[in-house]
């Protein structure tokens, strides 16, 4: 996976972080010299896939808006969250991403100037399908 770094796929870190595949954690908490705890508790927002899938959880980088985050590290999110904005927790000032060498595997496999994932269209319902089979199994791993 090519990753871009030109406006357009930038301006996602600004708008809605990438998810994490399961693999991500230990990678992002090794990086960054905590427990993948830490970093859950710290860093790490649960979204559920919504629907009949909503018993699943995705793990994905905090918000920040105005100096705050828009649901607390280590919280399952509220129903708005997928509706507001927010800068990813790990996007720097100079909006360049503190974790790039592992950062997580949506933010990797997504170009927002293609519009793709892993290379293909963006259709959302294949991405969601995509994370609800990488989530399923881990589902009490990460509470």
């Amino acid at each position: 996976m090519d990753a871009c770094g030109c406006e357009r796929c930038v301006s996602a870190c600004r708008r809605d972080p990438g998810r994490l595949i399961p693999s991500d954690v230990k990678k992002i908490a090794a990086f960054l010299n905590i427990s993948e705890k830490e970093l859950l508790a710290g860093y790490l927002v649960r979204i559920p896939a919504g629907g009949k899938n909503d018993h699943i959880h995705f793990l994905a980088p905090a918000k920040f808006k105005g100096g705050r985050f828009l649901a607390a590290a280590g919280s399952t999110v509220p129903e708005y969250y997928a509706h507001e904005n927010g800068r990813c927790v790990f996007l720097a000032a100079e909006n360049l991403c503190s974790i790039h060498a592992v950062k997580p595997f949506e933010c990797a496999a997504y170009m927002g100037c293609k519009h793709t994932f892993l290379g293909r269209p963006y259709k959302e319902k294949d991405v969601e399908t995509f994370f609800i089979s990488r989530w399923r199994k881990y589902q009490d791993q990460f509470r």
